[in-house]
């Protein structure tokens, strides 16, 4: 009774894409692994398999009906287990928390409809490392256990458990010789003794099996036999095939019956102490990882106004768009996908997608706004007004700068004055962007403007054109320079609000100063060497050069273009320039000025944009590589130093470590580390760096460029990286050239930074990176003269009249977040139409009383899980509020994600 057992389960890890396409793979799973295994299945009657994700098992449906019923009949019968069941496995570190639920969402359901199985284990064989609210996500989905491969920073024992940032803990096994141990049939007792030494319990984990790679028909001999033959010596164990959720079972029932005391580890899984994480990954064809970003939160937009239009109008809605955008999104966020650690031909279909977004997910959104403005809004009874109409899709009220398009008819607009707010009337001042006249007459055709808008808290305000009609007897002829900036090179300091920006006119580097206080220096970008692969950055040299001058000799930067347009409300400094990697002379540089310059390779235009009333300094920075083998970052010091900072993670932060790149300089330290610590980490959406006691702080928020690394008083954002190899050693996979890596195209990056007192809590670095992600939309719409209004809230007569501004939905305090508004699962439609899926978060890690304040009242509301069933939790209350029942108080613990179904009462 007190032998060890060793659970051995037999396993293939699907790929969808890596090194072969995702047709191939199919090709390769179906006929060659999940036959091979119900034929092992039928003549074997202990052995046992396990399917990961059902993406799989739903083209197999589609395509294999015979081998889905075959499927079917043995995960009955439980020799068949689906463990992880997402529809995919997801990336956990690069896409937003939604998404991660998404997958879990879309897969357990089609395991319940299909199989009438819930999952139990989460089955992580292959994901590059878990954000920190991981075990909460998984719990809080219906799973008991987790099994994984990457991340543990303290090897020192497989079963613990593992606590999220919110106090959740999960039931954890760490795979320390991965999800191959027990693929050498020859080597299971050798390998059993490494497992041993690091088990809590005398029950051994033992994966079975590859990526892609047939089971073996002679495991349940070789199994056999090996018990024969020591099934006399006590030390040795007994050795079985198991599923998952068997050895699971097990070690839970030995740990209550013995009554261990388990470690536990708390955190995020990104370490490379113990396995790899693939930091660099990060950094990897950034062009997915930029798309993604677009892609994803126009996704989660479209769900969130879709959801409004579902409630305010019968006539239209989008709940086939979604649900198909939806499947490419889960898809495209796959572990091999979104870090782009594939080969080149593999990532045609994302690059299909992203570059078509203006025509199907945009496009998409713009007329579900359209449709909700049709429902909600009453243009005024005059002739030919044009209003622009301002929505924002995040969950508390911003002021920010807006762009809006607008067109006119001919001898309609000879000059755009500026704006009048229908909500409190108040005069917006407009600047001119860009401009097309009509030929015929020289009046406006299609205008560019740029305003700053006070936006409600998810909702929208419309603002009336106020322009310059034709006027008989006058000349009717636009001045174009009156509206548009006019450059000028000579500036060099601005204001911004109470802080002075100075530029560098020869570099295009910034310093920002508050009353002759240093707040940072930066934007500056440096090429750097690169001669790592898909996963890993590598260098012998380092720095090839930055724009302030480090680096080798030989290369050069050359300014071309430094000018400056200010308009009334955006100030924008434009700053060019190129490197070339030889000029002449190229010694005694100090003395000698530069005559030739020659192979350019790099070409660069900064844009630094500042606005009245904000505090933000927005950066677009245009980079035209064709340098081999670079890494291109940008570069910003801080005058101060830190040992910690804190960044964004999914539905929270995470505070991390500075500084470990030096940790790679110490042998011994290197002789501990599976994988060399770099300090390269992924952030989502901001990284925050900040010194309490000297009252001072730069949050930096950024739009798909998650790479990032903190050294010293320096902080790193990694734009680019160029390599043509998947992997150069030969351990991460095979030595494939992949050439569209070397990142050889134009790119546009876009950041900001915003300078503050005290830390990032009380600068809300969250919102800023949140708001700087989600920008308002502006739309254009042009009454008709005298109209009636078709409101119809829900088709009926009881529909109502905005007052320019309206407000679906508020949430506080600050540290609650909307993370999603959506209509039930229900194969994406709702069983009445006023029912919904609210889901929010705390941020700071501090306790909130939250009130959710809704434009409609409301009936009733009801906590959830993730998979969206009800969840009876006491401690979870949810009260009804308000005068006109439009509140809900609910009590948020630190970090905690909840979900809750809200019912609305258009009765009242």
């Amino acid at each position: 009774m007190d032998k060890p057992i060793v659970h051995i389960v037999p396993h293939s890890h699907y790929d969808a894409i890596w090194i072969f396409s995702k047709e191939e793979n199919f090709d390769i799973n179906c006929n060659y692994i999940i036959k091979k295994a119900i034929e092992i299945l039928k003549a074997e009657k202990d052995f046992k398999f396990i399917i990961e994700q059902t993406y799989l098992l739903e083209n197999i449906e589609i395509s294999y009906p015979e081998l889905f019923s075959e499927i079917k009949r043995f995960v009955k019968d439980g020799r068949i287990e689906i463990a992880g069941g997402e529809y995919l496995m997801s990336d956990v570190m690069l896409p937003s928390g939604e998404v991660l639920i998404r997958e879990i969402l879309e897969g357990k359901r089609y395991v319940k409809e299909k199989f009438g199985k819930d999952v139990v284990v989460a089955w992580g064989a292959d994901e590059f490392g878990y954000n920190a609210q991981w075990p909460q996500i998984l719990k809080n989905s219906g799973y008991k256990y987790f099994a994984f491969r990457r991340g543990v920073a303290e090897p020192l024992i497989s079963e613990f458990y593992w606590k999220g940032i919110d106090g959740t803990s999960i039931l954890s096994h760490w795979m320390p010789l991965g999800y191959r141990a027990g693929l050498d049939l020859s080597l299971l007792h050798e390998t059993y003794e490494q497992l041993r030494r690091l088990s809590s319990t005398r029950h051994v984990l033992m994966p079975s099996g590859s990526g892609s790679t047939p089971p073996q028909p002679e495991l349940c001999d070789t199994i056999n036999k090996y018990n024969e033959s020591t099934k006399s010596k006590i030390e040795n164990p007994l050795m079985k095939i198991s599923t998952p959720a068997e050895f699971f079972m097990a070690l839970e029932r030995e740990i209550e019956e013995k009554n261990i005391k388990m470690s536990t580890k708390s955190g995020e899984m990104y370490s490379g102490k113990a396995s790899f994480v693939f930091p660099d990954s990060s950094s990897t064809r950034s062009w997915i990882k930029q798309g993604f970003k677009e892609y994803e939160t126009y996704l989660l937009q479209l769900e969130r106004w879709n959801t409004i239009l579902k409630l305010v109008s019968k006539n239209h809605d989008f709940d086939d768009e979604l649900k198909n955008y939806w499947k490419q999104a889960l898809f495209f966020a796959m572990h091999d996908s979104l870090p782009g650690t594939g080969i080149d031909q593999v990532y045609e279909e994302m690059r299909s997608a992203f570059d078509k977004i203006e025509n199907t997910l945009k496009k998409t959104l713009s007329e579900c706004l359209n449709e909700v403005v049709n429902a909600t809004f009453e243009f005024e009874e005059n002739d030919k007004e044009h209003f622009i109409l301002v929505f924002n899709s995040i969950s508390w009220e911003v002021k920010e700068w807006v762009e809006a398009t607008v067109t006119f008819d001919i001898d309609e607009a000879f000059d755009i004055m500026e704006l009048r707010s229908l909500s409190s009337n108040e005069i917006i001042d407009v600047e001119i962007l860009d401009l097309e006249l009509h030929e015929r007459d020289r009046g406006i055709k299609r205008v560019q403007i740029g305003f700053i808008a006070k936006l409600p808290s998810f909702g929208y305000s419309a603002y009336e054109i106020i322009y310059r009609k034709k006027e008989k007897g006058k000349n009717n002829t636009i001045d174009q320079s009156t509206l548009l900036a006019y450059p000028r090179s000579y500036e060099t300091r601005f204001n911004l609000d109470d802080f002075t920006l100075e530029i560098d006119a020869e570099t295009g580097i910034f310093t920002l100063m508050k009353a002759d206080r240093l707040y940072f220096i930066g934007n500056e970008i440096r090429i750097e060497e690169e001669l790592g692969d898909l996963y890993y950055h590598k260098d012998v040299t380092g720095i090839i050069k930055s724009e302030s001058g480090e680096g080798i000799p030989f290369g050069v930067f050359k300014k071309e273009k430094y000018i400056v347009l200010n308009g009334k409300i955006r100030t924008k400094i434009v700053f060019q320039n190129k490197y070339y990697a030889i000029r002449w002379p190229y010694r005694l540089n100090e003395k000698l000025p530069t005559i030739l310059y020659q192979h350019s390779f790099l070409t660069l235009r900064k844009e630094i944009s500042i606005y009245k009333g904000l505090s933000r300094i927005d950066c677009m920075t245009y980079v035209e590589n064709n340098h081999p083998h670079v890494r291109l970052r940008v570069k910003f010091d801080v005058p101060f130093k830190g040992y910690t900072y804190w960044t964004g993670t999914q539905f929270g932060a995470i505070q991390r470590p500075t500084n470990l790149f030096y940790l790679n300089k110490d042998p011994d330290v290197m002789k501990k580390w599976k994988e060399p610590p770099s300090g390269t980490f992924p952030s989502l959406e901001w990284i925050d760096f900040s010194n309490r006691k000297q009252d001072i702080g730069v949050t930096l928020v950024h739009f798909g460029i998650p790479s990032h690394e903190i050294r010293d008083n320096s902080l790193y954002l990694t734009l680019l990286r160029g390599v043509e190899t998947l992997s150069a050693d030969g351990t991460k996979g095979p030595c494939i050239a992949t050439p569209d890596a070397a990142e050889k195209r134009p790119y546009t990056f876009k950041y900001a930074l915003v300078p503050h007192t005290g830390d990032w809590r009380e600068a809300s670095s969250y919102k800023e990176g949140i708001a700087f992600n989600m920008k308002p939309i502006a739309i254009h719409r042009k009454s008709s003269g005298k109209q009636q209004k078709k409101n119809s809230l829900n088709g009926s007569s009881k529909g109502f009249k905005s007052s320019g501004s309206t407000s679906f939905l508020s949430i506080s305090p600050k540290n609650v977040l909307l993370s999603t508004l959506k209509l039930p699962q229900q194969g994406y439609q709702s069983i009445e139409r006023n029912t919904v899926i609210l889901r929010i978060y705390e941020t700071e890690g501090k306790t909130a009383q939250a009130t959710i304040s809704s434009h409609f009242p409301i009936k009733s509301a009801s906590v959830l899980n993730l998979l969206e069933e009800d969840k009876l939790d006491p401690k979870e209350e949810i009260s009804i509020d308000g005068p006109s029942n439009n509140l809900l108080n609910v009590v948020l613990n630190p970090f905690k994600i909840m979900t809750i179904r809200v019912v609305f009462d258009f009765d009242k």
